[in-house]
């Protein structure tokens, strides 16, 4: 016998028999302070690739799918989970009596069974009610899995690509900051480092920020930037949020457009692993800043425990920014993109699921959530509700949830506690204790929403609007660390899955509560967080005209009694991470990567279809030419202007295009992400131009629109920044290049030429020269430090 399975709570015997012989190997079946399947299915996993025999479709029920043989071809071959509508085949027959039974028409009903005897149809009149009641609840149930979502880790072909230019790097010390630096430099990357560990109450301060960014790029311009602060080791779960919230207003106060990379370590979980939910807030905010600030946002790099030498290498590679991807993961099998996914769950019709029992912890208790929940579970079973807020039984209300809620037979204390101090919740458990009260389950629905986007938002704003999800979460796991609870429930919001502008600290909080309920699942705790979408009946989505504006970008508010039931099921299927929303994705991409290409919801197939570029009309641009061709300059610029307030009226619901003046910014009349998309659609047919999205971004009014549109349809006279646009679209060409081959002579002889004439500081003879004897690199880095481009 060679292999052997320890079968028991720990690895006891396995360490006796290892090593014992030649070949042989003991595996345990659970090992301490890991997740039990986890254990079970990873020594399953050692004994498989010893060539021992697993049944695995025993262990897990599936199809098998064939891997591809060539392990090196970078093509796609798994199978996408096929998408079904829902709706089964059925007779006419069927149908008759599906009906008959909706209707509640005991007349058809009786003619769809043949029965036509009056004392036969009795036993039919009693039952049709509550058969008609399960097939409501049947067909409403049956979509409900069609709103759950969940994050997905895609593997990534790695790049051979390098970053090229000096890049600023902001760092507060440690030893993954530390390789990270040394691994650029030996790379050749120029590198300016500002190191922040000395101050660190200046790190969290924009203005102190500012002042050192200023300093360092007067003399330096930068490609980009890279933040290595998150790496600081030693500091609190706040710290890397306050540092990195600040830097981005700092950046922006600095007039830095180099683009922002933030690098964390253990921020999100690719696999089983040990997150740090300090670190994940990170993530949260740079989602939020993709939205706010895209064109000088880059993206999100979480490194893996230990580094490795093609860890750092890869580092690079997405640095340089040709995977597309914003939001990687570096682990030991390479590069991994972050997705969003359809997570259909099973739930049954007769709403079978998770039972609460004994004492419910509600934080949040009397708020608009809390108040859903307390309700669901005293209808569901639980004996006792512990109801806490800040203000206890002064919150508005309060007095008669007590009241509903002990004429549902249920026992109830609401207590002033704000569980963002520890404190004041080890107060309340205390309370509990003594009274004999024993806490059987936790959920979590505290929050504090925000509305101000991150150069709007205070450093105090953050910490508060972080302290009562994030704080409370933390001070909840410890006090309930060596407890057994039937659920661990933490209410978080979409702010944390994909962002939303104005959100920046509020969707840091939300990415914290996920990374929490992942660390718990590692260790073998209970946990649940579902990311929601709005709520309606009270929750967000019911302020003031919150739940028509979020339905015209395509999101629309969840009834609580879906969203309760869901909840339910996922509790009851050991859910980690989940996301419920209910989205129409063809309108909420659009208006979600209006400014900045995202592909995070590329797995979505509505969203993919509504991202596809709008093709350019040909007939279009030549009946546009044609008539442009006899006009003069004033009046083609006319023509033009007229034009785009033309669409820009239809776009926004006018008559006429006296609301859309030609130089007033278009976001000053109504516009938003979702209409610059179908502007830009209809712009793009009538020019046959790509136009972009972000169009009234980069060019504000209709005037300077119509400007950049006569130059791109060659009808307009060149001008500095017409001249500065072929620039970057030069340097973007060159750099493509030469991540693949040296320059040509002709291309260098053209640069040499370009050079003499535009380059007065530099003597004829000596640039010609130079550049004849330069390397590939010396050539681009001449272009960049020389030419400015």
């Amino acid at each position: 016998m060679t292999e052997f399975v320890e079968v028991g709570p720990e690895a006891v015997l396995s360490g006796l028999v290892q090593g014992r012989g030649e070949g042989v190997v003991a595996v345990p079946s659970v090992r301490v302070g890991q997740g039990e399947v986890a254990s079970f299915v990873r020594g399953l996993a050692r004994l498989y690739a010893r060539g021992a025999v697993v049944s695995w479709p025993g262990l897990r029920p599936g199809r098998r799918v064939a891997l591809p043989t060539y392990a090196f071809n970078r093509q796609r071959y798994w199978l996408d989970a096929p998408v079904t509508s829902g709706q089964e085949h059925t007779s006419e027959s069927d149908q008759a009596f599906w009906t008959a039974v909706e209707g509640e028409d005991m007349e058809v009903l009786a003619r769809a069974l043949g029965v036509d005897e009056e004392e036969r149809q009795s036993p039919l009149r009693e039952i049709l009610p509550v058969l008609a009641d399960w097939r409501r609840r049947s067909k409403e149930r049956s979509n409900l899995g069609a709103l759950c979502y969940e994050v997905n880790w895609r593997p990534l072909a790695e790049p051979a690509a390098q970053p090229t230019g000096t890049w600023l790097v902001i760092t507060a010390g440690g030893t993954a900051a530390t390789e990270c630096v040394a691994t650029l430099e030996r790379q050749g990357l120029p590198v300016v480092t500002m190191d922040v560990s000395a101050d660190m109450e200046g790190a969290t301060d924009p203005g102190v920020l500012a002042g050192r960014l200023r300093a360092v790029v007067a003399d330096t311009p930068v490609r980009g930037v890279l933040a290595l602060v998150a790496l600081a080791e030693g500091r609190s779960d706040a710290w890397p949020l306050a540092v990195t919230h600040a830097l981005v207003r700092a950046l922006g106060e600095a007039d830095v457009p180099a683009p922002l990379w933030c690098v964390t370590q253990g921020a999100v979980a690719v696999a089983a692993e040990e997150t740090r939910p300090g670190q994940a807030q990170v993530w949260g905010l740079g989602r939020v800043a993709a939205l706010e600030h895209p064109e000088r946002w880059g993206g999100l790099i979480d490194l893996p425990e230990e580094l490795g030498p093609r860890d750092t290498a890869r580092l690079g590679a997405v640095l340089a920014g040709t995977t597309g991807e914003d939001q990687v993961a570096l682990r030991v099998g390479g590069l991994f993109a972050r997705r969003l996914r359809r997570a259909p769950r099973a739930v049954t019709v007769d709403g079978a699921g998770w039972t609460p029992r004994g004492t419910a912890l509600v934080t949040g208790g009397t708020g608009a959530l809390g108040t859903h929940v307390a309700r669901w579970l005293a209808r569901s079973g639980v004996e006792h509700l512990v109801l806490t807020s800040r203000r206890g039984r002064e919150a508005p209300g309060a007095a008669a949830l007590e009241a509903e809620l002990i004429g549902m037979g249920v026992k109830v204390t609401i207590a002033a506690c704000d569980v963002a101090d520890r404190g004041e919740l080890d107060a309340l458990l205390g309370e509990l204790a003594a009274d004999g009260v024993r806490v059987t389950s936790v959920l979590h629905t505290a929050g504090v929403t925000q509305t101000s986007r991150i150069d709007e938002t205070q450093a105090h704003d953050v910490t508060a609007i972080s302290a009562g999800k994030a704080d409370g979460a933390r001070h909840l796991d410890e006090a309930f660390a060596d407890t057994e609870l039937d659920a661990f429930v933490l209410f978080a919001s979409t702010a944390g899955v994909w962002g939303g502008a104005g959100q920046g600290a509020y969707g840091a909080a939300n990415a914290y509560l996920d990374a929490l309920a992942e660390r718990r699942r590692t260790r073998g705790a209970v946990a649940t967080s579902v990311a929601w979408g709005p709520w309606s009946e009270g929750g967000m989505a019911a302020q003031g005209d919150a739940e028509a504006h979020l339905r015209r970008r395509g999101v629309r508010a969840l009834a609580p009694d879906t969203a309760l039931t869901l909840l339910r099921h996922a509790i009851d299927q050991r859910v980690t991470c989940l996301t419920v929303a209910d989205v129409d994705w063809e309108k909420f991409a659009l208006s979600y990567t209006s400014a900045r290409p995202s592909n995070l919801l590329s797995d979505i197939p509505e969203a993919l279809r509504a991202q596809a570029a709008a093709e350019p009309a040909e007939d279009g641009a030549e009946e546009l030419r044609r008539r442009l061709s006899g006009l003069s300059g004033a009046d083609r610029q006319q023509a033009l202007t007229e034009l785009v307030r033309t669409h820009a009226a239809v776009v926004l619901g006018h008559t006429g295009i006296a609301a859309i003046e030609a130089d007033k910014p278009f976001r000053d009349v109504g516009f938003d992400s979702l209409a610059a998309v179908q502007f830009r659609n209809r712009l793009t047919e009538a020019t046959g131009l790509a136009v972009s999205a972000t169009s009234i971004f980069d060019y504000p009014t209709p005037a300077e629109l119509a400007e950049h549109l006569r130059s791109e349809l060659g009808e307009g006279e060149p001008s500095e920044k017409s001249v500065l646009a072929e620039i970057d679209r030069l340097e973007g060409s060159l750099a493509a290049v030469a991540a693949h081959a040296a320059p040509s002579p002709d291309v260098l002889a053209r640069l040499t030429a370009l050079a003499e004439r535009w380059s007065s500081d530099v003597p004829r003879e000596a640039t010609a020269e130079h550049l004849r004897s330069a390397s590939r690199d010396e050539v681009f880095d001449f272009i960049e430090n020389e030419l400015g481009l």
